[in-house]
């Protein structure tokens, strides 16, 4: 029996429960070896002691009151104590059996107890709490209705914030299922909602409704499948969100989305959007059908859908960058040329730029009928001249322009003599066709930048701005003048019959920018000379201004002078010789004179620039080369003349001629003239225009054996990439340059340069004006080689220069 006590004493001790026997004073008799290893003590330090002396007095207080209550009770008290053990920070809890012991006669004998430990079924209580206290913070903050259904649809329970917000009153619903309560439509949006949460755990966003006495309610359901144990049936957490309001937005926003696509699709504008990718998210049906389908395509997709271009990107990128742009653009398309006005701006959401819109509008008729409007108010209908209210305008402009820059202007009127002539004896659609060609013919004369008016009936306009003088707007005049008398072609009669007629022009003319005018005045000041120029017997010019009269009038006289001189052969050569370095005659200049009848020998200068304006150089050029020809056939068939050289000028216009080569061919084959005698003299000004032209004609020429030499050299236009190209034998050093070659050094540099220029190129140079002796001294050191001035001879008569060349 002992042995059996010992080993039953043993096992216990092993046990891995704490287990202790107390004696009736509460002093340990008994611990076993966990009991002992929880306190941390031996078992010696353990046995004698009582729970005061073992553990924290609160705790200590428990476990005897414990202790105290299974003696009195006579029975096992079963309780929870919370523990604090030695080297553990946290508190342990431990479900303490005590079993009171009592001796043959009942006297209690103590307590016999064990302590199982309960710490992680409490944390887990507390665990469980604390998640049933947050879902039952999460049901008090849901502002919706929390229902609990099973898969039948059956309501088990409810929640809510308040029961306003439940679509009917809750005895209606609790323990019926949706079917019961909701029509069959409704009933099957919600089953469905609970399979699909019965499937994937949950299911959102089904929408019912409810029709009320206070009208449709509108309900979305979110559906969550709750966790089950095993042989429980499965239920559903049901929230139930009432979307009326919501509803009631989305249906406004289609109606307004509806409206907005109802306007723009009718509205007679291509309308489109895109986002900020340039993607378009919204196109019309006029973009759609000029354009194609553009939805989801950017510009840059298809250069057929939208014309690609810098300024479209531009466009684009500002409007992107927040600001909106206007533009007119010009399409082509099938053939016909439209006019869109269009318009991109940015759509800002919230201050942000989300992306941008676009409206085009085709204004091709009403740019149409614009203009048609400003032509009808501003333009004359027969002529499509400006018309008076125009002309008033430009003229105005024009005074003010003037004044400001202090340049000077005239404003000429023009009359056509006889008009009523014509429409008397061939109809006004006649009349109609020589106004429209006497329009075209002023537009022809004037300047770009002028401007050629009809006034009213046989009366036009003609507004000179910026003029060099006063020679320049005669020279016009004179020009109209000519261009209006030349015939008319004219088709009248039902037939179409063609006729011949013939006008003139009166001419007023009143200047401006001399002294402040308005244009009213002006205008009657060059209606007064206009009057005068008709009773001067019509076909003539007339100035507002005596002094400019007197001048026009000279300069009229001079030009009629001018063409009596080349039909009756007024016009003589006089010769000035050239020599060589030894002073030798090498030959010689033909000089243009004029045996005026009562002014007698006129220089050039005195008549060239008239004749270079109207155009009359041509004949006289044609004139002077045909008699120097004839003059170096006659010097080549004599001995002592057969070695000279004659140099012709020829003006810029006269070389400009598309024939001149073809003229100057024919000359040499007339006369005999030997060709390689020939040199003509061509100034820089007649490379200015249509260089590749000139090389071209010297070419041909050159061909023939003529030479050529470039007259008043440094004086004009140099272009030395020209000169290189140009096939020129000779340079000709200006009498400018010469005649102060001793006292200015400047042009002794020019002339030393000019002649370094030549030898370098191969060109010989001659210099004109040489005077003294100093001067030819002077170039000849230079290495000038070739002279031609009043040191060596005057320009002669023919007989006198020849007689000169007589030996003896």
């Amino acid at each position: 029996m002992k042995d059996d006590n010992a080993r039953l004493r043993a096992a216990i001790d092993k046990l891995r429960v704490p287990i202790y026997i107390k004696d009736p004073r509460g002093r340990y008799v008994y611990a076993n070896d966990l009991a002992c290893e929880l306190l941390e003590r031996l078992r010696s330090d353990v046995l004698g002691r009582s729970d005061s002396e073992l553990f924290p007095p609160d705790l200590a207080d428990a476990m005897q009151a414990h202790d105290r209550r299974a003696i009195a009770g006579r029975e096992p008290v079963i309780a929870e104590e919370r523990l604090r053990l030695p080297g553990h920070p946290e508190m342990s809890w431990g479900l303490s059996i005590k079993q009171p012991l009592f001796d043959a006669e009942g006297q209690p004998e103590g307590v016999a107890g064990l302590t199982i430990d309960i710490t992680a079924r409490k944390r887990a209580e507390r665990e469980l709490v604390a998640v049933k206290n947050d879902y039952a913070a999460i049901l008090q903050a849901l502002p919706d209705p929390l229902f609990v259904l099973d898969a039948e649809g059956r309501c088990l329970s409810y929640r809510t914030p308040s029961e306003a917000l439940l679509a009917a009153p809750p005895a209606l619903f609790m323990g019926r299922t949706v079917r019961e309560v909701l029509p069959p439509a409704e009933a099957e949006t919600c089953l469905e909602a609970l399979r699909e949460a019965e499937e994937r755990g949950h299911s959102s966003g089904k929408v019912f409704k409810v029709e009320t006495p206070g009208g449709t309610r509108w309900f979305e359901l979110s559906v969550a499948r709750m966790v089950r144990s095993a042989g429980e049936p499965q239920r559903f957490n049901v929230l139930s969100r009432e979307i009326t309001a919501r509803k009631k937005m989305e249906q406004a926003l289609q109606e307004r989305e509806s409206l907005l696509r109802a306007v723009v699709d009718n509205t007679p504008v291509e309308y489109w959007a895109r986002d900020l990718q340039g993607r378009c998210i919204m196109q019309n049906a006029m973009t759609a059908a000029h354009w194609g389908d553009l939805l989801g395509k950017r510009v840059e997709d298809s250069g057929e859908i939208e014309p690609v271009s810098a300024d479209w990107a531009e466009s684009n990128r500002l409007a992107y960058a927040g600001e909106t742009v206007h533009k007119e653009v010009e399409y082509e398309i099938d053939g016909e040329s439209r006019i869109y006005q269009c318009l991109v701006a940015p759509i800002r959401v919230g201050g942000e730029v989300v992306g941008i819109f676009g409206f085009n509008q085709d204004v091709t008729e009403r740019k149409r009928q614009e203009r048609q409007i400003h032509e009808l108010a501003f333009f004359d209908p027969l002529t499509g001249l400006p018309n008076r209210r125009l002309m008033f305008d430009r003229l105005e402009h024009a005074l003010g322009t003037s004044a400001r820059r202090g340049t000077e202007g005239v404003l000429l009127l023009i009359d056509l003599d006889h008009f009523k002539d014509l429409n008397d004896s061939h109809g006004h659609d006649a009349g109609d066709q020589l106004l429209v060609e006497a329009g075209m013919r002023l537009n022809a004369c004037i300047r770009q930048g002028d401007t050629a008016a009809r006034l009213g009936g046989d009366e036009f306009v003609v507004i000179l701005e910026d003029l060099e003088g006063i020679a320049q707007a005669s020279t016009i005049a004179y020009r109209i003048c000519e261009e209006l008398a030349r015939p008319f072609h004219l088709r009248c009669g039902k037939d179409g019959e063609g006729i011949t007629h013939q006008v003139s022009a009166s001419i007023g003319v009143g200047a401006f920018g001399r002294a402040e005018l308005g244009a009213a005045e002006l205008l009657r000041r060059a209606d007064t000379a206009m009057y005068q120029a008709k009773a001067a017997g019509r076909n003539s010019i007339c100035f507002f201004d005596p002094a400019m009269q007197a001048a026009v009038t000279e300069r009229a006289i001079l030009h009629a002078d001018l063409r009596e001189a080349i039909r009756s052969g007024q016009f003589e050569l006089h010769y000035q010789v050239q020599v060589d370095a030894q002073r030798r005659p090498s030959g010689a200049e033909a000089l243009l004179r004029w045996r005026h009848p009562h002014k007698g020998l006129l220089a050039p200068g005195g008549f060239i620039e008239l004749a270079e304006e109207t155009g009359l150089i041509v004949p006289i050029g044609h004139w002077v080369l045909e008699i120097a020809c004839r003059q170096l056939a006659r010097w080549a068939q004599r001995p002592q003349t057969a070695h000279l050289q004659l140099s012709v000028n020829v003006s810029a216009r006269q070389f400009r001629q598309p024939r001149f080569a073809d003229e100057v061919r024919a000359l040499l084959e007339l006369t005999g003239a030997p060709a390689e005698r020939l040199k003509l003299e061509l100034t820089e000004s007649s490379l200015i225009e249509d260089a590749e032209g000139v090389i071209e004609r010297m070419e041909a020429l050159r061909v023939l054996g003529i030479r050529f030499s470039l007259d008043d050299f440094g004086t004009g236009y140099s272009s030395l990439a020209y000169l290189k190209r140009l096939p020129l034998v000779q340079l000709k050093i200006d009498q400018s340059f010469v005649r102060d070659v001793m006292s200015d050094p400047n042009d002794a540099t020019i002339a030393r340069t000019i002649l370094a220029l030549g030898s370098n190129l191969g060109l010989a140079v001659i210099a004109e004006g040489v005077e003294t002796e100093e001067q030819y001294d002077f170039l000849a050191a230079q290495g000038c080689r070739d002279y031609q001035g009043y040191l060596f001879g005057r320009p002669v008569p023919l007989e006198v220069f020849e007689a000169a060349l007589a030996p003896g």
